[in-house]
């Protein structure tokens, strides 16, 4: 008992260290993450006002305002004057069960977001041996990667530690796991996927290069490619 609230502490106390180091950005986005956390905690029936809402589906109440007229957002709800109209700025609300319905239906862009958010994590095929957090849970009766700490949305469970542990790893190691979440996996796989792919075609120039400058050198008119 007294080992594992060791490890639990040194996994706490690494966190802390590694947000520490984050951009401001990436602070407030985990902000961010946990005000949704504990708003989701609230009953199904709460009403919310747009510009909470808002705060909890990490957008601008412009954008906000833009979906509801294209119809597009979450439902909500314009109660009725004491004379039973609905003036055009009557105060918008939702209902929490609405917005977490909506947002469900959004997991895999938002998966998306955050990927686009952590974009500079690929840039180099040196980030690929730089180790990350990863949410690691029991799927199954065997251990999977949820996903990204910066990439999964933090629940109540999570936060508790009761559905999955934090798990620092780079990234041929987290291509190598299996994952929970497929479609989180697709999205990062296609970013690894793609480097790697870069740097093999930029190894293939250099090695046609060198072919082509060895034949230069020895006065071939016509060197022959390194591969047919």
């Amino acid at each position: 008992m007294k080992t594992s609230q060791s490890q639990a502490g040194s996994i706490d106390a690494q966190y802390q260290e590694w947000e520490a180091r984050l951009p401001q950005a990436i602070k407030e986005q985990l902000l961010l993450a946990r005000v949704r956390a504990d708003m989701a905690q609230m009953p199904d029936t709460t009403p919310i006002d747009s510009e909470l809402a808002a705060v909890y589906l990490c957008t601008s109440s412009a954008t906000l305002k833009r979906m509801r007229s294209e119809g597009t957002g979450p439902k909500y709800q314009q109660p009725q004057t004491i004379s039973g109209t609905t003036a055009r700025n009557q105060k918008i609300v939702y209902l929490m069960g609405e917005l977490k319905r909506w947002l469900s239906e959004q997991t895999t862009a938002s998966t998306m977001n955050a990927a686009e958010l952590r974009g500079t994590m690929f840039a180099t095929l040196q980030n690929l041996g730089t180790p990350e957090p990863f949410w690691i849970s029991e799927h199954k009766g065997m251990e999977a990667i949820l996903g990204h700490v910066l990439a999964t949305p933090l629940t109540p469970e999570l936060i508790a530690g009761e559905v999955a542990h934090i798990e620092w790893i780079d990234w041929p190691e987290a291509m190598r796991r299996g994952w929970s979440n497929g479609a989180q996996r697709a999205v990062f796989e296609d970013r690894y996927t793609k480097l790697l792919t870069g740097a093999l075609d930029a190894a293939n120039a250099g090695r046609e290069a060198t072919v082509f400058m060895e034949a230069m050198s020895k006065g071939d008119p016509k060197p022959r490619p390194l591969i047919d």
